[in-house]
């Protein structure tokens, strides 16, 4: 994959390596790893997969860590361990050893479902996406918000792509910081360096393409 952006008088290409990355990331924090999962990511595929996350995100290291997670055990005992510390992070039973993926519990009011919720469903009307029906989740989980984020690069709508930048922004680092700090060179910790990594990575993308944008303008005045 090719993280370099190249800006010129002409449209920047699309983002493909961040937007697959923003979508395998939503669906990494979603839901657990299930057996079938698991089995994918040891194929010798699915480690090349892995190790080519690791080089778009500038994080080669952490794809290596992530790749020797997957494939401590047998397949039944990786599932388990890591259903359980999904469970344990992201379900709110342990809060002082979890972090909660919702903006709304990070937005000092206290409680969930608040205007984060609203915000991100606006957004993500605006870009004509639907939450799956058999998704629970509510609009402001942080893989909801990387499913608008990674649409919104495809689409190339540098506005929505900002706005969803600024609602990640708002909270994501705080989120990756706390699971950094109780799942540290784990799996779910990696997974949060390449969360901070990604939403870098489109920050710059996203600057480049407003300053193409910008240049365009003036050269046409």
């Amino acid at each position: 994959m090719n993280n370099r952006v190249h800006v010129s008088g002409h449209a920047a290409e699309v983002p493909y390596d961040l937007i697959c990355v923003a979508e395998w990331l939503a669906q990494l924090f979603l839901t657990p790893f299930d057996a079938e999962r698991v089995a994918a990511a040891r194929t010798k595929q699915g480690q090349a997969a892995l190790r080519s996350i690791g080089e778009t995100l500038n994080q080669p290291e952490a794809a290596e860590q992530f790749c020797l997670e997957l494939c401590s055990g047998e397949i039944p005992e990786t599932v388990t361990r890591l259903q359980r510390r999904h469970s344990a992070l992201f379900d709110g039973v342990f809060r002082d050893s979890g972090a909660l993926p919702y903006a709304s519990a990070w937005d000092g009011t206290g409680r969930l479902f608040g205007a984060a919720v609203s915000r991100t469903q606006a957004l993500l009307d605006a870009l004509d996406v639907h939450i799956p029906q058999g998704c629970a989740e509510p609009a402001d989980h942080l893989s909801v918000q990387l499913a608008g984020l990674a649409e919104a690069l495809r689409q190339k709508n540098a506005a929505l792509t900002g706005a969803m930048l600024a609602e990640l922004d708002a909270w994501a680092d705080r989120f990756a910081d706390q699971i950094l700090e109780t799942d540290n060179g784990r799996l779910y910790g990696v997974a949060a360096q390449f969360l901070i990594a990604l939403l870098e990575h489109v920050q710059i993308y996203h600057s480049c393409e407003l300053n193409r944008e910008h240049t365009a303008s003036v050269a046409l005045t």
